[in-house]
């Protein structure tokens, strides 16, 4: 085959820069051009030349010149490199390095995950559920959060959150029922962030109407009963568990939101016996509840109160609610009276003024109103009311007494409280048949008040506006405070600090004497028992009301979860075994590649035999 002429210019350290134009078989080896170089240019052969092609990449030794790809007037150097530095600049990779590097991965990647799965196991797998209170002024929704183990099948749940709903309570919207699903819509999407989005479709959702919804369903069902079902298609199309839509959004009794709010109330103090530590209970004895604290709840259509009572045996059954809570019995008094909530009995004391002035005479005097004060009252506000319309049948007067070209009444406060006292005491009927005593009033069975109380929502309001929330206080405290606020004239009531229902900033002497005849002449508490009264917003960060009583008495229907258990021991030393050995794996195919490339690299540098290379 005719020779090829390749162009070597030689950059060897210890002579000067020359080209030589060499002509050579091209199955010639590298080594052999070398030799030749150096045997026709004078130069002593060595070991550690190389040629480099025009990218200057190094040439194997024992390849022929065309398997280099050197063709004829191609440029080759010729240059004298140290030869650990050959070895370490011909590293080339080959595939012993991938299988090694999978190999390292899957074991890597193998023990972090089963190691990260087996520390998650015995963690607490959490459970959330979403309360919806829809009460008569407004509509409030409330998310709560409990470890999924739970006690005794009861949960353990907190508040993590609450949205007010825009607008009324949904009796509001008797007119437009579907004019209820845009509000409650915007609380649900705020409240449904709140929820991690892999346990929103776990998480109950419970809506429960109290006693504007109770009122509205005795004088007008069919509205009652359409708000309901705008009411559920909405919770129907939320992100929550709503699987039960006639039990998940209803109107609950009287009782039941009495015995919620007192199951709140035991549940944040820590009076319920699966709660408190062991060596309190006597574990021969099965604890019923007396150590529990008793519950006073005044909305704005219905006031409750629930108790423990040792006559809890005798309770007629209309009257008693057996609960199981964290695998406890107990069983409560308990009493709703529907339109004795706070609003509701304004309205009906208005209609009392009116009745007693004759119906007829436009300008009412309103003894529990600060001196000084007016105010002009739509009649429909007043006499369309249902609670009004019951209680006026009552009286023995009915709505015809009304006449029908009054407009509206205006309301002049005059501040005389013993005529105060004598009007609020006939929103009571003290004389109805008592078919089993004792009685409170309407004919009311209430055994005898033992035990510590709660007394919250309105009750509340009007002792912080009274400023008797901040300390303990005597019956006899209250009624001085009392007696002055209703005996201050308007300018000086007007500048009072409004507290946190400032709406009721004209009613708080009636209010304050409302509740007085309620606590007293019903309830029967006295200069002693008063002591054991406590007017209470939040026990320990958490709002006092039904609706957390309402989740922990639902979770016990809700099935356990347990703790997380994401492997086991057994799967875990198998699989950290497993991946382990994948590592070790990896080490020796490093080792192998790095061998495979040594011996290859033989072959890229070997020795230039004998014609007396150095």
């Amino acid at each position: 085959m005719d020779d090829i002429l390749v162009e070597v210019i030689c950059r060897l350290p210890d002579r000067e820069l020359q080209t030589f134009n060499v002509a050579t078989p091209e199955r010639n080896t590298v080594a052999g051009l070398i030799r030749k170089v150096c045997k026709d240019n004078g130069i002593v052969v060595r070991t550690s030349y190389t040629l480099l092609d025009k990218h200057e990449r190094v040439l194997q030794w024992s390849q022929t010149l065309k398997n280099c790809g050197i063709k004829h007037n191609d440029t080759v150097y010729l240059t004298n490199e140290d030869e650990d530095t050959h070895i370490q600049s011909g590293c080339s990779w080959n595939s012993w390095w991938f299988v090694a590097a999978i190999s390292l991965l899957i074991g890597g990647v193998g023990c972090t995950a089963v190691t990260l799965l087996y520390t998650r196991n015995g963690q607490p797998q959490y459970q959330y559920g979403v309360v919806l209170d829809a009460g008569s002024s407004h509509t409030t929704v409330y998310v709560y959060k409990w470890n999924g183990e739970k006690l005794d099948h009861t949960a353990e749940a907190r508040q993590i959150h609450e949205c007010k709903v825009n607008g009324g309570g949904i009796t509001s919207y008797e007119s437009n029922p579907s004019d209820v699903k845009a509000p409650l819509q915007k609380c649900i999407d705020e409240v449904k962030h709140v929820i991690p989005i892999e346990d929103r479709d776990k998480a109950p959702i419970f809506l429960g109407a109290t006693a504007g919804m109770r009122m509205l369903d005795i004088v007008n069902h069919d509205a009652a009963d359409e708000i309901l079902f705008n009411v559920r298609d909405v919770l129907q199309a939320s992100a929550f568990s709503f699987t039960s839509p006639d039990t998940q959004a209803r109107i609950i009794t009287g009782q039941e939101e009495g015995t919620f709010g007192w199951i709140t109330a035991n549940y944040v103090s820590n009076k319920l016996a699966g709660m408190l530590p062991s060596q309190l209970i006597n574990e021969d004895v099965k604890y019923s509840g007396e150590d529990t604290i008793g519950a006073l709840d005044m909305g704005g259509a219905s006031t409750q109160i629930t108790f423990y009572t040792p006559q809890h045996a005798n309770i007629p059954s209309n009257y008693k609610e057996d609960l199981v809570l964290y695998g406890q019995n107990y069983s409560v008094y308990t009493h709703s009276y529907l339109c004795s909530g706070i609003n509701e009995a304004v309205r009906r004391y208005q209609a009392i003024l009116i009745k007693n002035q004759g119906y007829n005479e436009t300008n009412i005097t309103n003894p529990c109103g600060p001196k000084g004060y007016t105010v002009d009252l739509l009649t429909s506000d007043i006499f369309e009311a249902p609670c009004v319309k019951t209680f006026t049948n009552q009286l023995g007067h009915s709505p015809q007494d009304i006449d029908v070209n009054i407009d509206n009444y205006t309301f002049t406060g005059t501040g005389e409280e013993e005529e105060c006292i004598d009007a609020v005491k006939q929103l009571y009927n003290f004389t109805a048949p008592c078919p089993v005593p004792p009685c409170s009033f309407n004919g009311t069975y209430q055994p005898p008040v033992v035990g510590d109380f709660y007394a919250f929502s309105s009750f509340f309001y009007e002792m912080e506006f009274l400023n008797l929330t901040s300390k303990e206080h005597s019956l006899q405290d209250f009624t001085t405070r009392l007696s002055k606020l209703c005996n201050s004239s308007w300018d000086v009531v007007s500048k009072m600090p409004a507290g946190s229902n400032g709406t009721m900033l004209p009613w708080y002497c009636f209010e304050g004497h409302f509740i007085k005849t309620l606590l007293v002449d019903a309830y029967k508490f006295n200069d002693i028992s008063w002591g054991h009264l406590k007017f209470v917003k939040k026990i320990n960060e958490t709002d006092i009301g039904w609706t957390l009583g309402y989740m922990l008495n639902s979770s016990n229907t809700i099935p356990d979860t347990g703790t997380a258990q994401y492997i086991s021991t057994t799967a875990f030393s198998s699989l950290t075994v497993l991946f382990s050995i994948f590592i070790l794996l990896s080490v020796g195919f490093g080792c192998h590649a790095r061998k495979y490339q040594e011996s290859k690299a033989i072959g890229l540098y070997e020795r230039v035999p004998t014609y007396g290379a150095v």
